[in-house]
This record gives structure tokens, C-alpha cells and sequence, in this order.
């Protein structure tokens, strides 16, 4: 009598792992769709600061390396290059939770 409960046991256990399985795969999908964003780019050269995937209305914010705000400028476009003229000096540009550290030279 022992075995036959095992194997019931058994068999409803896989049939309700692999219901769960899916329900778990389905909304790892949903998520995955649901969480693909667009990480705006900076590239900075020769003084140029050029960006792509930036979001319009928002403010690029530059820093010196000891934290004071030299300039800030308005996005106009997603994609555009601005000139900056700053002097030679190590900067720090901040732009929607995206930080990065560039070299004027």
C-alpha cells in the first residue's frame, strides 16, 4: 500500500511543479517586455558633447570633479551633439540616472 501512495504522491507532485513552472516562465516573459528600457548615451570629443537615446525636455547636468556645477543644458532633440568649450579639467556629466566621468584635455 506504501508504494502506491509514494508513486501518487510522486506523479501530483511533477503535475503541479510543471503548472507552476510555466506560470513562472509566462511572467518572466511579461516582465522582461515590460522592463526593456533605453539607456541614454554620452560621448564627449574634442569638446563636443554628443548624445543619443536622450530624453527631450530633460537637463544634462556637468560637474567638476570636486562637485560644483559648471553647466547644465537642456535636451532639445534625442540625438544632437552640443559644444561645450570648457577648460582642461576632469568633469562629471549626469543625465537620467545615467553618471559618467570624461577627461578635457
Amino acid at each position: 500500500m506504501k508504494p502506491i501512495v509514494l508513486i501518487i504522491i510522486f506523479f501530483f507532485s511533477c503535475y503541479c511543479g510543471t503548472v507552476t513552472f510555466a506560470q513562472d516562465k509566462q511572467n518572466k516573459k511579461q516582465t522582461a517586455v515590460a522592463e526593456e528600457l533605453v539607456m541614454p548615451e554620452m560621448i564627449l570629443i574634442n569638446n563636443k558633447l554628443t548624445l543619443r537615446n536622450a530624453p527631450v525636455g530633460r537637463r544634462v547636468e556637468i560637474f567638476t570633479i570636486l562637485g560644483n556645477k559648471v553647466r547644465q543644458i537642456e535636451i532639445k532633440t534625442p540625438a544632437g551633439d552640443y559644444e561645450l568649450n570648457l577648460p582642461r579639467a576632469i568633469y562629471i556629466f549626469k543625465l537620467d540616472g545615467v553618471v559618467k566621468k570624461f577627461v578635457v584635455r
